[in-house]
C-alpha cells in the first residue's frame, strides 16, 4: 500500500484474489504467481526491460487504502468505542 501511496509501481503475487482483480489491467501493477519462483523471475526481468509507469493518484483507492480523512474518522470512532467500553467497567 505504501508503494501505491508513494507513486511507486507494484510487483505483487496473486495470493490475494481481491487485490489481484483490483490491479488487473493497471499499467503500474505487475502480478506473478505466488509460490512460482520462475514466474517471479520473469516478472522482475519484465520490469527491468520495460519499467512500468508510476501509479497515479487513484492507486491508493484501488488497493483499498482509506483517504487521510477516512482513516482519521476510523481511528476516532475506534478510540471512542474503546474508551466507552472502558468507562462501563
Amino acid at each position: 500500500m505504501d508503494a501505491a501511496r508513494l507513486g511507486v509501481s507494484l510487483i505483487v503475487s496473486d495470493h490475494d484474489p481481491v487485490l489481484t482483480r483490483r490491479l488487473h489491467g493497471q499499467p503500474w501493477a505487475l502480478t506473478f504467481t505466488a509460490g512460482d519462483p520462475d514466474n517471479l523471475a520473469a516478472a522482475l526481468h519484465a520490469v527491468i526491460r520495460q519499467p512500468p509507469k508510476p501509479p497515479g493518484p487513484e492507486a491508493p483507492g484501488l488497493v483499498g487504502m482509506r483517504t487521510a480523512e477516512e482513516q482519521a474518522d476510523f481511528l476516532t470512532r475506534t478510540f471512542t468505542s474503546l474508551t466507552a467500553k472502558e468507562s462501563r467497567c
